[in-house]
């Protein structure tokens, strides 16, 4: 067991937590010692726990990042994982809770704390060259990130995995790798299901493509139509910055692979 990555997960499961107000919690100020939790929550059943506290517990990027520093690239094995867990468990962890003008603790629920811990993914393996390769250009918390996003799901089939390597040695080939790079490419290949080079580049190409006609073709004929409808069809999730950014990503993506020769 990697001591220093237990201690990683269980400063991220002890952080102060703040639930939506349509959540309330039964907070006991003697569930911050171990051996202690005689919170409400230990009466519900495993689903209802769950239910109540997973939007509190969905780890972030930037919490699988953190835990780099105490991951092989190997990652962590079947039973290296169920002993973290175990090991958590045992200690009875709580977190400190606000909620409207009240203060206290609440404690983790075992199915709570295993689900937060697979979420982190810390079993998931990056090549061993890959991650060479990475911190050849990267260092600190940026090595950090970019490790952590090529230890995410979308890269572990054979294809994908083969993928990583051609868009990362690229990178090495120019000297260009950065974080924002490897957070665009790796939401791209998920979302858009890559299953090869050749797919990415298309993908690639379709997304700047339909930027370029949707910008210079209005949807409407009519302006007022348009600003009174276009709030109301186009996602706040992807405003004029949004779209500006993926283009500058694409583009630059697109380049960095010229740069290598297509493997076929």
């Amino acid at each position: 067991m990697n001591v220093d990555l237990m201690t990683i997960v269980r400063s991220q499961l002890k952080r102060p937590r703040t639930p939506p107000t349509r959540i309330d919690l039964s907070l006991n100020p003697e569930d911050s010692q171990p051996g202690h939790a005689s919170g409400v929550i230990f009466k519900m059943e495993e689903f209802e726990q769950e239910l109540l506290l997973s939007s509190l517990f969905t780890p972030v990027q930037e919490d699988r990042a953190a835990c780099e520093a105490g991951l092989a690239a190997s990652g962590l094995t079947r039973d290296a994982m169920a002993d973290l867990i175990a090991s958590l468990v045992q200690e009875t962890l709580s977190f400190p809770v606000t909620t409207g003008d009240r203060k206290g603790f609440c404690p983790i629920p075992e199915v709570v704390l295993a689900r937060y811990v697979r979420l982190l993914g810390l079993d998931l393996p990056v090549p061993a060259e890959c991650v060479t390769w990475i911190e050849s250009l990267l260092s600190g918390q940026e090595r950090h990130m970019a490790v952590s996003l090529a230890r995410r799901p979308v890269w572990q089939t054979p294809h994908g995995n083969r993928l990583l390597l051609r868009v990362v040695q690229a990178w090495v080939a120019g000297g260009a790798m950065s974080v924002a790079k490897m957070e665009f490419v790796t939401e791209f290949v998920r979302t858009y299901r890559c299953r090869g080079e050749a797919d990415l580049v298309t993908g690639l190409q379709s997304l700047i493509e339909s930027y370029r006609i949707d910008a210079e073709h209005p949807t409407f004929n009519n302006p007022a139509l348009e600003d009174k409808q276009g709030e109301s069809i186009r996602s706040r999730y992807c405003d004029e910055s949004v779209r500006r950014h993926r283009v500058t990503m694409a583009r630059a993506l697109l380049e960095d692979l010229d740069r290598v020769p297509l493997a076929g």
